[in-house]
């Protein structure tokens, strides 16, 4: 059971960080805006 438990924390911080990248190469740059 804790290997699936892992797998799915893996899942989700692959997730977070493909939403983070996107949000990066976005030409508007909200993330940077936000971080001021």
């Amino acid at each position: 059971m804790a290997a699936a438990r892992t797998n799915a924390q893996i899942a989700e911080a692959l997730a977070a960080l493909t939403t983070l990248v996107a949000r990066d190469n976005n030409p508007g740059r909200e993330s940077e805006k936000r971080l001021e």
